[in-house]
């Protein structure tokens, strides 16, 4: 027997970036359509003057769960080479075995280091392998819709995630509203050491040197076990697209 857990939020506007939402049309305003475009009488439906209901999507796309594409990450590639956009990644990348690794324990702002990722999984009994999805639970999708989504909690450090992307990584993902720490963290360093740009946006500039996707704004990555299940995040195929929206799922076997 296999269980589905669904790792995703609710896709439905984000306060910290730009878009109006979900805008939702009722089924009246189906019904008027119909009998302006083609003489319908709004009370032959079902339900009288309810036909159709839409909603249009005003957001940005990195609203929600969703996967960044190398094309978020800058223009060029260190090799010279444009980064992919979201439509390119293989899809083949974004299904695969799964591994979370729990750094909830992290302080607000606080990198976790290489050797902490790496005791994390030999405490976890894990060896990551070539085509894992790694993902690290900060326990922040508990606090969506709260002003400290978005600053607590710390975030892999750029030299764990190279470790982890030489492995045969090339998705990794969180349950936080960035892959990097907060961003108000690493800028402060960046600040700190005299503007000195080795601090600006980690892990996401590293994917302009190794090429990675993440999943950002997970969840319920705490309903998971540390390893032993699979992991199916497909984005939307925007076109040119830095990111694209994802239903992620886990599939867990079960005895």
């Amino acid at each position: 027997m296999s269980r589905i857990i669904d790792i995703s939020m609710v896709t439905d506007g984000d306060p910290t970036l730009e878009g109006k939402g979900v805008i939702f049309e009722p089924h009246s305003l189906g019904a008027e359509w119909n009998q302006e475009n083609y003489d319908i009488d709004p009370n032959h439906w079902p339900t009288p003057g309810a036909a159709f209901a839409v909603e249009h999507i005003d957001m940005n796309s990195h609203t929600g769960t969703h996967m960044d594409a190398p094309w978020h990450f800058g223009p060029v590639m260190a090799d010279g080479s444009k980064p992919k956009t979201i439509e390119e990644w293989p899809i083949e990348r974004c299904m695969g075995d799964g591994v979370v690794i729990d750094i909830s324990d992290a302080e607000d702002g606080a990198e976790v280091s290489l050797e902490e990722i790496q005791q994390k999984l030999k405490d976890m009994n894990y060896t990551i392998k070539p085509g894992d999805i790694v993902l690290t639970m900060t326990g922040n999708d508990k606090y969506w819709g709260k002003p400290e989504y978005t600053t607590r909690g710390g975030g892999p450090s750029r030299e764990a995630l190279k470790w982890i992307l030489e492995q045969g990584v090339t998705v990794v993902g969180t349950d936080a509203w960035s892959y990097d720490r907060p961003y108000a963290a690493w800028a402060a360093d960046y600040h700190k050491h005299g503007k000195d740009p080795k601090y600006l946006w980690p892990c996401h500039l590293l994917g302009l040197e190794i090429e990675y996707a993440h999943i950002e704004k997970l969840a319920n990555l705490d309903q998971l076990p540390p390893h032993g299940f699979k992991v199916i995040a497909l984005p939307i195929k925007i076109a040119g697209g830095t990111a694209g929206f994802v239903r992620a799922v886990a599939i867990v076997d079960e005895v």
